[in-house]
């Protein structure tokens, strides 16, 4: 995960409280929400601990628990973790989506993100799903992701993280729907294929 350097602001300030972090005051509100952070709740601002844990490590955000005491980037990634054994995948792959200047917001599955990505006159939508490098993916947990980012009307990024942390996107463009076309003389194809691919 690469640090995004150069806060000009003052970090707004939150309080660990039920598995969040919480935002209060008018203008931390505004400007988290505004970029697509957290949850409203009246006049404050609920950030998941993966929100805050990128937040904290821009230097955007000061935490505290319930005795005041402050809350480093550590404590926050150790507490994610604890709830979610993949909480520092999914970190690398949302502070790397951030940084490229996205909103980035919690998919329907533990290991996914919507995006909205927004230039001018154009709108894509995705689905990025995290998947970590050696992972098994099953033709139905495929199949599903896949449906839900048709139903949604986004199209299908899988987020591969390696062993070091380098994340390489790949788009799913379609799936071939109904039956192969028949092909009369096999034997003949299978031999202007074997053809083909001696010429190289």
């Amino acid at each position: 995960m690469e640090q995004e350097r150069g806060a000009e602001r003052e970090p707004f300030r939150g309080k660990l409280a039920g598995g969040y972090v919480v935002v209060c005051g008018e203008e931390a509100v505004s400007f988290l929400a505004d970029r697509g952070y957290g949850l409203r709740e009246a006049e404050c601002l609920k950030l998941s601990l993966l929100e805050a844990a990128y937040l904290m490590y821009r230097g955007l955000l000061l935490a505290v628990d319930d005795s005041g005491e402050e809350l480093h980037f550590d404590s926050i990634v150790t507490l994610g973790s604890k709830a979610d054994p993949d909480f520092w995948t999914k970190l690398n792959v949302y502070s790397d989506l951030r940084n490229r200047a996205l909103m980035v917001f919690p998919g329907v599955a533990p290991l996914e993100f919507l995006i909205d990505w927004k230039r001018k006159d154009k709108v894509r939508r995705y689905l990025v799903r995290v998947v970590k490098e050696g992972a098994r993916l099953s033709f139905k947990e495929f199949e599903e992701m896949f449906r839900r980012a048709l139903e949604s009307d986004r199209e299908l990024v899988l987020a591969i993280v390696d062993k070091e942390g380098v994340i390489s996107y790949y788009t799913v463009e379609g799936v071939l729907r109904g039956k192969l076309p028949e092909v009369e003389d096999r034997d003949k194809v299978q031999t202007e294929q074997e053809g083909q691919e001696s010429a190289f």
